[in-house]
Formats: C-alpha cells, sequence, structure tokens
C-alpha cells in the first residue's frame, strides 16, 4: 500500500502505465466535481456525494476487509478525511469465495487505520486488504472518488 498526496504522485507513476493517466484526472477534481472517468482497463468513480465514515455498519457489527484481484485501487480524499483499514491478506481469515465477477474477496480479521485527508490518497495492490470509509478526523462528511486500474499480468 503507498500512503501520499497528490502533490508527489508523479513519484510513483512508474509503477503502473495507467497511473499517470489516472493521477492527471484525480488532480482536476474539486468539491463541486461529480464526474467519473473511463479510460481503457481503468476507471474513476465517485463514491457518492458527501458521505458520512463509521468505524462500524449501521447495526453496530464490524466492518470487514475487501481485497481485489484484478484490479489496483487508488482512494483519494478531495473534501474531509477517510480512514482506511489495512492489513496483508495473508494475515485474515476469508469469510466469502473470491467472486470473479464483481473482483472481491471479504475478510475478517485486525487492521492497521491510515487516516487520508484532503488531498491524500492511497494505492491498494492485490495483497492489501482494505475498510474503506472508516472514521478519519472531525465531523466525518467525505467526498472521494475511487480510481480502479487493471493488474498487468
Amino acid at each position: 500500500m503507498i500512503l501520499a498526496n497528490i502533490k508527489d504522485a508523479e513519484k510513483y507513476c512508474a509503477l503502473h502505465p495507467k497511473f499517470k493517466e489516472i493521477f492527471d484526472f484525480l488532480k482536476t477534481l474539486t468539491k463541486d466535481s461529480r464526474e467519473g472517468y473511463v479510460g481503457e482497463d481503468c476507471r474513476v468513480n465517485f463514491s457518492g456525494a458527501f458521505c458520512d465514515t463509521a468505524d462500524q455498519n449501521e447495526d453496530g457489527t464490524p466492518k470487514v476487509f475487501e481485497a481485489h484481484r484484478d484490479y489496483i485501487d487508488i482512494h483519494y480524499c478531495i473534501v474531509g478525511s477517510e480512514g482506511i483499514g489495512y492489513a496483508d491478506i495473508e494475515r485474515l481469515t476469508p469469510i466469502t469465495d473470491y467472486d470473479k465477477a464483481d473482483d472481491y474477496l471479504l475478510l475478517s480479521g485486525d487492521c492497521q487505520k491510515l487516516i487520508l485527508r484532503e488531498g491524500d490518497f492511497c494505492v491498494v495492490f492485490p495483497e492489501d486488504a482494505h475498510i474503506p470509509m472508516m472514521k478519519g478526523v472531525g465531523d466525518g462528511a467525505l467526498l472521494k472518488a475511487v480510481a480502479k486500474i487493471k493488474v498487468i499480468k
């Protein structure tokens, strides 16, 4: 996992041929942006307009990890802050079978928590299980974008 600020994104462009394209788009986003982006083997979606973050589900159960095999995620915080739970998938217990059609596996276990603040992003590789939308700092209002980039095999 990489945690950095968008002003330093150029340092990471050599890691994947689509990173520069995605980072260039992310840099254009503002609190008023709502249009996503679709490129070849990559896309950017908004997690909705302003949404709330929380460390548990509404019913009080713990949130679970997700992991991907076919896509790398870039979570980008536009407004507010977001906690991202993180753990290596080897340290977790699967609670579902891998869903190839939607590229996800759900897992449970202990996590470390990273905080994304405005302008920060994290790159989540297939070995990085993550829990997005956890409580950051402040009131919990968040506007974010998530990029999905196909893994080169």
